[in-house]
């Protein structure tokens, strides 16, 4: 009798220190969104931040005709924040919709988006503040057009070293290799992990190791500098980004 009340009371404690755990979770996510929104900087520099995002995600694509991809196509910005990079897709025909937590905790449910919908999934500096991306990489690919891209960013933990851990909320690092068998490991195909280089010409976005080589040692600017110096010696970063594609059944690769 003593046993199974020793057992009863375990179950409760457990269950409750789980429930702790989500609310402190969840909280987190809160105070970081709220963060966020309170130390943006003003308009005009994050309409031309979303500028320089939808041109870089241009020069990544391997396509004869950048300028006309995005018109008619929709867009699902996930983790948007203040939605800086709106204009820029509007202004290029594209249909954009942002997602953040305040209406849907990316991690843990499901998206209040139609399945096969969208032709473009955008994800900038979210991932890494999630424990465990599973479900939001399996929603994003169940809302992805057979075909449709996922483009993200996250930090690259060899570059930026114990820097990555300078934002509290940051939780999970990322490599090169891991992001890229992670997009495998989730379903997705042709993956193209690269420096997280803005605005840059097109080969400037290849997975070799010059071209990270180049981004964390041989460019000594980062990219939006301001000093009179050559565009030639900007492009200093330490982060990644990934272009990967929803494959149709049995073509991952």
């Amino acid at each position: 009798m003593i046993g199974l009340i020793h057992k009863i009371v375990r179950s409760h404690l457990k269950a409750a220190a789980q429930t702790g755990i989500h609310f402190l979770m969840s909280s987190n996510k809160q105070g970081y969104f709220e963060h966020r929104k309170q130390t943006l900087s003003s308009l005009n520099s994050r309409q031309l931040l979303g500028e320089r995002e939808v041109k870089t995600l241009q020069a990544m694509l391997q396509i004869p005709d950048k300028e006309a991809f995005l018109e008619g196509k929709t867009v699902l910005d996930l983790g948007c924040g203040d939605q800086y990079i709106r204009g820029a897709f509007e202004d290029r025909g594209a249909s954009y919709r942002g997602l953040d937590i305040d209406e849907c905790d990316l991690e843990a449910q499901v998206f209040p988006v139609l399945s096969d919908s969208q032709d473009i999934a955008v994800c900038l500096a979210l991932i890494e503040h999630m424990y465990d991306p599973g479900n939001f990489l399996a929603e994003t690919l169940r809302v992805l057009k057979t075909g449709g891209l996922l483009w993200l960013s996250t930090p690259d933990i060899e570059a930026c070293g114990a820097k990555f851990w300078n934002d509290p909320t940051h939780v999970h690092p990322y490599t090169r290799a891991s992001i890229k068998t992670l997009l495998l490991m989730n379903g997705f195909a042709d993956v193209l992990v690269t420096p997280n280089y803005r605005c840059k010409p097109m080969y400037h976005y290849r997975n070799t190791d010059f071209n990270f080589l180049r981004a964390r040692f041989l460019l000594p600017f980062a990219g939006t500098s301001r000093l009179a110096v050559p565009e030639w010696i900007k492009g200093h970063c330490t982060g990644l980004f990934a272009l990967a594609k929803k494959a149709e059944m049995g073509s991952v690769t």
